[in-house]
């Protein structure tokens, strides 16, 4: 098949960006034609590279991130559509919160599917925040994609569509199976527990400093990964048991770091969409305490080594919660290859790219 890719923007790094890499390498792998178009030239250059080693066609915006007017954007986009109509496309894939999906649609001809994919937490606070044009993009879309079942549910409520399909991201292994081993503990071990992502007010990055001083988790280190927004580094100065590290350098190097935690923590405050951190700690078998946004309890595959914090949770259950999921830890009742094997199962590469590719190797209802 001809397949073409479209995304609004591609940063240097993300779980979009990977997703999006590795869904058309694997569509490149299984011999469809390839062509993934973006308004912007923002991608690091080593996926760049195994883009274009498997055969994949780029068209790139020759404009960073976020820096070129929609004016420009729309006109580039226009031209590009007009040229790939040429192409006869078996599928256009689309994602992002932009209504420039319908001009990229122009590419296709009768018989071309449409497919949109929604990768973010369609929550009331997003939904308020659409533009009247892109909610014409989920509501017309032939074929709409949500990234967690959650999600879903959301996007059919709200677009009062019944059609919505789920299919989770695509995200690259960052450790192999024989990295994954079982670990012994004391009671007297210093347990390390990890956040990865953004360091914003809504991933409880200031409920995780107030955590850090609590007597019954004295014990525990709290090491915080990210780009640090609204948090400078001398903002964790005064909690002792906290460390910052600022962003890891790359996935050989996020490797390394989850080999050295021990549970992976998220508390959001805001809904999620099928929380990346997580999915990435099952691939290192790291249990993990989460807040129950969005996609969160679908990735809690085993029970023993995962804990999903209600919403309406006070700080003081939330305490005990951390406590439990040390005491389990330092006890032995969680299993570093139980997580591992719920992530092969559930989001391995392998696992997930089988997944796209019969969805798009299927007849749409």
């Amino acid at each position: 098949m001809n397949i073409l890719f479209y995304t609004p923007q591609m940063a240097l790094y993300g779980g979009m960006e990977s997703h999006l890499c590795l869904l058309a390498r694997a569509c490149a792998a299984a011999r469809h034609r390839v062509t993934l178009v973006t308004t912007s030239n923002s991608l690091n250059d080593v996926d760049r590279q195994k883009l274009r080693e498997v055969g994949v066609v780029l068209y790139e915006l020759p404009v960073q991130q976020g820096q070129a007017s929609r004016k420009l954007k729309v006109l580039w986009l226009m031209l590009i559509s007009f040229r790939l109509r040429f192409t006869r496309w078996h599928i256009i894939y689309t994602n992002g919160r932009s209504s420039l999906a319908r001009v990229i649609w122009f590419a296709g001809r009768r018989g071309t599917r449409i497919i949109h994919h929604h990768h973010t937490s369609a929550d009331p606070e997003e939904i308020e925040g659409w533009q009247p044009a892109f909610r014409r993009v989920l509501q017309d879309a032939p074929e709409l994609v949500a990234c967690s079942r959650s999600i879903k549910h959301q996007l059919e409520a709200t677009l009062h569509r019944l059609d919505v399909q789920f299919l989770p991201y695509l995200t690259p292994e960052i450790l192999p199976p024989s990295a994954v081993k079982e670990k012994n503990y004391r009671p007297d071990t210093i347990l390390n527990f990890g956040f990865v992502g953004r360091l914003v007010p809504t991933k409880g990055i200031e409920e995780i400093c107030r955590l850090s001083r609590q007597p019954g988790l004295a014990m525990v280190r709290w090491h915080l990964y990210g780009e640090s927004e609204n948090y400078p580094a001398e903002y964790f100065c005064e909690f002792p048991n906290v460390i910052f590290h600022g962003r890891y350098r790359d996935l050989a190097h996020y490797g390394e770091i989850l080999t050295g935690l021990d549970a992976m923590v998220l508390l959001s405050r805001h809904t999620e969409g099928m929380p990346l951190s997580l999915i990435e700690a099952l691939s290192a078998g790291l249990p993990w305490v989460a807040t129950d946004r969005g996609g969160t309890s679908e990735i809690c595959a085993s029970m023993e080594n995962c804990i999903v914090i209600p919403t309406n949770a006070t700080f003081n259950e939330t305490e005990s919660i951390m406590v439990e999921m040390a005491q389990r830890i330092r006890s032995g009742k969680t299993s570093r290859l139980v997580q591992r094997r719920a992530y092969d199962s559930n989001f391995s590469p392998e696992s997930v790219a089988g997944q796209w590719l019969k969805f798009f190797a299927a007849q749409p209802n």
